[in-house]
Formats: structure tokens, sequence, C-alpha cells
């Protein structure tokens, strides 16, 4: 199962709860291959684009950066032997790229079915 109930300030506490899980922070501090560039995070911040726009341009980053279909292929191979949890910064998930993260993950495996 892919989760995104986990945000950074909680994480610790989420680990001590699900301690056989796999956390998978997706922050631009990371360098995670799964979250957006700079240049989108700005360009978002400074137009104050709408979260769809948004969205769409993450998608195309996202599909065009073969580390981050790399680690979307991992990410996958994991969840078949544990609980996986997407984490940002961002408390609440339907205002974080990392539900739509979790999106592109699930529909990679239907695909795959």
């Amino acid at each position: 199962m892919i989760r995104v109930d986990c945000y950074l300030a909680k994480l610790n506490e989420f680990k001590k709860k699900y301690p056989d899980s796999h956390f998978e922070v997706i922050t631009r501090t990371t360098k995670s291959p799964l979250s957006p560039s700079w240049k989108l995070l700005n360009k978002s911040k400074e137009m104050k684009m709408p979260f769809d726009v948004y969205l769409t341009l993450l998608e195309e980053e996202l599909k065009n950066n073969p580390l981050a279909q790399k680690k979307i292929d991992e990410l996958i191979t994991i969840s078949k032997s544990k609980d996986i949890f997407l984490v940002c910064y961002e408390k609440d998930p339907s205002n974080c790229h990392r539900s739509f993260v979790k999106k592109l993950i699930e529909q990679k495996i239907s695909k795959n079915k």
C-alpha cells in the first residue's frame, strides 16, 4: 500500500508507529527525483499557479526524467513487501505533490498487471 498521510513534521512519529514500512522523502532538499524542479517550484510560487496546472507540469517533468521513472519502479518493487509512505513538507496531502506521485505509481502498477 502507498500512503501519503505522513509529512516531515510527523516522520519520526510515523516511523515508530509503522517500523516495518518504507519511508520515501520526496523533497527538493533530499534531491529526490520525485520532487519538482526548483524551476517549477519557483515558477508556481511566483505566478501563483493553479494547482492543476502545476500538476500537469510536474507530470511532464517526472515522465521525462529517467531517474524519476527508475525511482517509481523501485517503489513498486518495495510496495510488494512493505507499505510505503511518501513524505514531504506539506501537511495536507491533497495540496501536495506526493498525492500525485502516488497516483503515478498506482497507474504504472495497474498498467503492468
